[in-house]
């Protein structure tokens, strides 16, 4: 009877000590948004400039955070017109993807800190970088 009861009671203690350290699971939706901005007069200190465009792309929200072992579902959204990149290269993440197109991209955040989310395909000036920050 005994070592049942310590048995029954090392089970119990063993399954909440498992859930206890089961990881949380983070869905996160980040969406890829393109600015195409034309500004066709601008006058600033004497000088005319004309048909000014600026284009730009951003990650919204540009700042995703998370917990150190948590698993990492990121759904990332392309509105931009044209194919996009979004890499993490600390998690090995470095997919592409075609205008309007929508890719699930998975991990387990098993490093902290503060790392660059940008597009490996287009130059850093365009393509605004974002940051995942992986907090204890």
């Amino acid at each position: 009877m005994k070592i049942t009861k310590t048995m029954l009671a090392g089970f119990a203690l063993g399954s909440l000590l498992v859930a206890g350290a089961a990881q949380a699971e983070h869905n996160l939706n980040v969406v890829i948004n393109a600015y195409d901005t034309t500004i066709p007069e601008l006058n600033v200190e004497g000088v005319t400039v004309k048909n000014i465009r600026a284009f730009n792309v951003l990650n919204e929200p540009e700042a995703l955070v998370v917990k150190k072992g948590d698993k990492v579902n990121i759904v990332v959204e392309n509105k931009s017109p044209i194919s996009e990149g979004f890499s993490i290269d600390a998690y090995g993440v470095k997919e592409v993807l075609k205008a309007g197109e929508t890719k699930t991209i998975s991990f387990t955040a098993d490093k902290e800190g503060a790392f660059n989310v940008y597009c490996q395909l287009h130059p850093q000036n365009i393509h605004l970088p974002g940051s995942l920050n992986v907090i204890e």
